[in-house]
């Protein structure tokens, strides 16, 4: 037995329990018997200025884990980033947040970090500290001996000051600035380029719009800017007077957005422009359209819905029904899905383009006026240039920042060949990933959180990044890497006077102070600036006017190399994109929306295809492609046609850090550097697969194996046209049942929550959210595949059959729903579960023996037990909120409504001697939702709007039958006629 194993055994030591008791006293110690072994405690013996203990500090600040430039609230205690929340004074996310920024701080205390400078050893090819002294001098060396060879410098979008910063850097060294969005929509820009003149992405307005027509454009997922989308989806759902929006979305896959929309329509891949052309062709000759055709009428006239019925395989009665309710309605036609990009990507959104000019949607629900910054980012083309540079040894200097184009570009450009060619690669990146790996020198960033910096996600929108907490490791911002290498570097060393980066900020700020509030001194102005976290303007109305190159356009069928039977659709993860976000163990452990699988990848293939191979979910098969072949296992989905196949990017990483390395393939590696033909964008849905089954099987690992309901009518719908019919309440749904107990009476609240289904996408947001704010561990893929998941909310996913035979998706957010009538209370034999005087089923963690009584009782099968004590490796346990219990071996927990939230919420309240007010304290799952699907607040106010959904007509509660008398009520999903 080893020594650590022998303490173990014989507890704690009498030298440990007066440690504890000399600090908390005796209760304490003995309670504390059980528990892990005493660690140093060390007081403040002069406290820092301005820190209360216990009382959080907020920050507003911009997340950058993507291009969307949400703004961001992050709580800090006594100097730790604890928790992400969205800024409600951004008009971007209006205070909402999607999973990837509620998982953003395990970016800031992730152990993979890069902690220090790291240069390469030339003899070993190893990595090696060296000091911040150390690494720039080799920097600056480099920039004084550059000879005749082209630097670059290689970065994700920074639209902001630090992009005016990069261009002054790089100027006198002739270098040039490359801008690199992974999926960065060209399609989208060059066809407004065709259509009107606008080289932009503009803003789409989903929450103007009545009916929203989609060709391939994930919207809920990757598509732009996803919150802003989910938020204008919420709006689009809103039922007033009988009415609600309306969403038909076109791809040969049904994804989470798909599943989302009242039809989804199967088209043949790659020919969705076709699909577009016949609604044109429609419009016009029945006189739909709101705008003269001018010469859109000759470029649509051939395309009529029976041959576009031919093509698509969409009927073409279809095709004329979605004309005439696209134009009866306030609509919007969206596109440009990467997963959807194919050789004729470009064609496909000139066709989207004349949808939305022929029914007057410029000016309305598409706006020009406020483009967004990605509309800046290099082409596909302009990456493919710069690689054959590199290849050729024209390239002999190389900062990378933030961007990862090994694993990312597609393998056929053999990236990492190229860097090898490239005399001397510099790393700014917070991560050894696999292109940082080819650096010879690694300067590691700061985070965002660590860090000052702006960001403009579109032009009427710039964020304020500002340092929420002192940095984690020993890190610096890149410009004030860049201003001190500059001053050792002959040609640069007049270009900036600035010492900091954050001196040179305030100065480019200075000068738009003068132009945006001309009446206020600039210390006003920046401290306003840095409290509100933005800065929002008006753009001027733009005149956009059909331009003469529309009628060059013609279009074409889309093109597929290999020679398999399938079409492979390879598609962005909501969760980590490109594979930027797979290093975050709480998004790994995110369950994906419509398989449900974790910590892996997988293939989705169609039933009848399956059946006809043998195939069941789990089965492994071999997908080859021209580039070559991956293995992987199946999940059989009715989502998605026979003839295709997909599989999600992001995971496959070969390095980048513990959580990301060796987990599922990466389908970049094999595809082909296909482009859209006229933009020169890369095209994801250029290849076609054979798969060939390995006749073995494992279970992939899910946390729902179930695919349908059954007859529990957990997830319940109601038609549209039913609405309104059964008075102010329920009706029958609502109605009492005699009852041998009496009703339990609450004081002054009975916390519950509505939760509405007709919003409610799938995301997982309030899950992510719910793990960072109650300190929920990750468990890994083992455990979850012995059903050991911890999350405290799931995403419930039916698949279902619409009337007409179509697949009905549903999603419900299953938690505690606080009964009132709670199964698990009476079960347990030391009362560590019970019903306190607000109505919720609370925990004693410290009462807890682990009998799992409670969950083998629960009906909701919502409990969690700790199986063992598990471990944030340093220094993510830095982010564990300190107002929560950390939980041990041995202990039961569930959703506790966030009751530390409620407890802080009173306590505001009483200070000032009132009662709280309706969502003065909201839920973390609430809170971040983006579809505002989730509401929170108190039964007894007759007035709050939780109280008046829970009588909502659509109302119901979840297994109500067996009278647990929950505090959720779920609003049931609606359901209007299909296209």
């Amino acid at each position: 037995m080893s020594r650590k194993e022998k303490k173990g055994k014989e507890g704690m030591k009498r030298r440990d329990f007066l440690k504890v008791l000399g600090v908390v006293g005796g209760t304490a110690a003995v309670a504390g018997s059980c528990s892990e072994p005493v660690e140093q405690i060390i007081p403040y013996v002069i406290p820092p200025e301005n820190v209360i203990p216990g009382v959080p500090k907020f920050y507003t600040t911009t997340c950058r884990e993507c291009s969307s430039g949400c703004g961001l609230v992050v709580k800090n205690r006594e100097g730790r980033a604890i928790k992400v929340e969205g800024n409600p004074e951004s008009p971007i996310n209006m205070g909402k947040t999607c999973a990837v920024g509620q998982a953003s701080l395990q970016g800031l205390y992730n152990p993979d970090r890069v902690r220090s400078p790291l240069v390469r050893n030339p003899e070993t090819q190893r990595f090696e500290a060296a000091g911040w002294q150390r690494g720039e001098e080799i920097l600056a060396e480099k920039l004084n001996s550059l000879g005749s060879g082209k630097i670059v410098y290689l970065s994700n979008d920074i639209s902001g000051t630090y992009s005016k910063f990069v261009a002054e850097f790089l100027k006198p060294l002739r270098g040039k600035h490359y801008v690199y969005e992974t999926f960065s929509h060209e399609p989208i820009r060059k066809a407004n380029s065709i259509v009107f003149g606008r080289d932009e992405i503009p803003s789409y307005r989903i929450d103007k719009a009545d009916y929203l027509l989609s060709f391939g454009a994930d919207y809920l997922e990757t598509w732009l800017s996803t919150v802003s989308n989910s938020i204008g989806h919420s709006k689009l759902r809103d039922i007033d007077h009988g009415k609600t929006g309306q969403i038909v979305h076109i791809e040969p896959r049904s994804g989470m957005t798909a599943s989302n929309a009242d039809t989804w329509i199967a088209a043949k891949p790659g020919t969705e422009q076709y699909l577009a052309l016949g609604i044109a062709n429609v419009m016009i000759s029945k006189g739909l359209n709101k705008v003269a055709a001018g010469p859109v009428a000759k470029m649509v006239s051939g395309y009529t819905p029976e041959k576009v019925a031919a093509l698509t395989e969409v009927s073409a009665d279809t095709i004329e029904k979605i004309a005439r309710d696209f134009t009866a309605s306030k609509s919007l036609a969206i596109g440009g899905g990467a997963a959807n990009t194919g050789s004729n990507a470009t064609e496909t959104m000139v066709a989207v383009n004349i949808l939305n000019y022929l029914a007057g949607n410029i000016g309305e629900t598409v706006d020009f006026s406020d483009p967004l910054s990605i509309s800046g980012a290099n082409t596909f083309g302009d990456m493919k240039k710069l690689v054959e540079e590199m290849r050729s040894g024209k390239v002999e200097i190389l900062i990378v920042h933030n961007v990862n184009p090994v694993f990312t570009l597609p393998g056929e450009l053999k990236v990492a060949e190229a860097l090898e060619k490239v005399p001397f690669i510099v790393s700014l990146s917070a991560f050894l990933d696999e292109t940082s790996e080819k650096a010879h020198l690694v300067l590691p960033e700061s985070t965002n959180f660590e860090s000052w910096g702006d960001y403009s996600p579109k032009k009427s929108v710039t964020g304020i990044v500002q340092p929420v907490m002192r940095p984690v490791f020993n890190t610096k911002s890149a410009g004030d890497t860049l201003i001190s290498v500059s001053k050792n570097v002959e040609a640069l060393k007049n270009a900036f006077a600035e010492k900091k980066y954050y001196d040179y900020l305030r100065g480019a700020w200075k000068e738009r102070a003068a132009i945006i509030a001309p009446g206020t001194g600039f210390e006003k102005f920046w401290e306003d600036l840095v409290v509100k976290g933005l800065v929002t303007t008006t753009p001027a109305p733009v005149e956009v006017a059909l331009s003469p190159k529309v009628s060059s356009v013609s279009f074409s069928d889309p093109k597929f190399s290999g020679e398999g039977s399938f079409h492979l659709i390879a598609y962005p993860s909501y969760r980590f994109l490109d594979g930027r976000g797979a290093n975050k163990p709480w998004l790994q452990e995110l369950p994906d929306a419509l398989t449900t699988s974790v910590w892996d990848s997988w293939l989705e293939i169609n039933p009848a295809v399956a059946a006809k191979m043998g195939l069941e979910d789990g089965s492994y098969v071999k997908v080859n492609v021209p580039g070559g072949s991956f293995e992987v296992q199946v999940f059989v989905y009715e989502g998605i046609r026979p003839d295709t196949v997909a599989i999600p990017l992001g995971q496959g990483h070969t390095s980048y850090g513990r959580y990301a390395k060796g987990r599922g393939v990466n389908p970049f590696a094999l595809l082909p550097a296909a482009t859209d033909a006229l933009s020169g964008g890369l095209s994801l849905l250029s290849t076609k697969a054979s798969v060939s089954s390995l006749r073995k099987r494992d279970l992939l690992v899910r946390t729902q194996y179930t695919k349908t309901q059954g007859e529990r009518h957990v997830t319940k719908t109601v038609a549209l046209d039913q609405l309104g019919h059964n008075g102010a309440h329920h009706g029958s749904e609502h109605s009492k049942h005699p009852d041998f107990y009496p009703e339990k009476e609450y004081s002054k609240y009975r916390w519950g929550m509505a939760i509405d289904l007709n919003k409610c996408t799938g995301c997982g947001a309030c899950v992510t959210a719910c793990s960072a704010e109650n300190n929920i561990p990750f468990v890994g893929k083992k455990q979850i595949a012995k059903r050991r998941e911890m999350n405290w909310i799931r995403i419930e996913r039916f698949f279902e059959k619409n009337s007409d035979g179509s697949l009905d998706v549903r999603f419900l957010p299953m938690l505690c729903q606080q009964c009132g009538n709670a199964p698990c209370e009476p079960v347990c034999p030391v009362f560590a579960t019970y019903h306190n005087h607000e109505g919720l089923n609370g925990m004693i963690y410290n009462r807890c023996v682990g009998t799992r009584y409670c969950a083998n009782n629960c009906t909701y099968k919502v409990r969690r037990f700790n199986w063992y004590t598990y471990k944030f490796p340093e220094p993510l346990n830095w982010q564990l909120n300190p107002d929560v219990t950390v939980r041990s071996k041995g202990i039961m927990e569930k959703c506790t409504f966030c009751v530390q939230r409620i407890s802080y919420g009173k306590d505001l309240a009483k200070d000032e001697g009132r009662l709280l007010r309706d969502r003065e304290v909201m839920t973390a799952c609430e809170q971040a939702c983006p579809s505002d699907a989730i509401v929170f607040g108190n039964l007894l106010d007759e007035k709050s709007e939780a109280s008046v959904l829970s009588e909502d007509e659509r109302g119901y509660k979840v297994l109500e039958v067996v009278n647990t008398k929950p505090a959720i009520t779920y609003l049931k999903k609606v359901k209007q006629e299909r296209v």
